[in-house]
């Protein structure tokens, strides 16, 4: 138990806190620059992913622009009685 005692007595904690710290502050760096690398790849696939769906709501919406012109062009053409070809129904 006298160990037990040590390594739970106040200066014993004291002085595993300020090892800790000071090995945190030396691992820190080392694994932030290895990781933000990783993580700017992470964002620049996140980013071109961005894009990509932009581009693709973007050409349904100009489909959806376009069968509704349709939608309309047909709907006026019954209104006057054509059929949109320029011949009488």
């Amino acid at each position: 138990m006298p160990v037990t005692k040590m390594l739970t007595s106040k200066p014993m904690i004291f002085a595993l806190g300020a090892v800790s710290t000071a090995a945190f502050s030396i691992v820190v760096p080392v694994i932030g620059s290895v990781l933000r690398p990783l993580v700017k790849e992470v964002i620049k696939g996140g980013i071109l992913l961005g894009r990509q769906i932009q581009t693709l709501a973007e050409e349904a919406w100009q489909d959806v622009e376009d069968l509704t012109s349709e939608a309309q062009a047909e709907l006026d053409a019954k209104a006057k009685g054509t059929n949109g070809n320029g011949a009488d129904t």
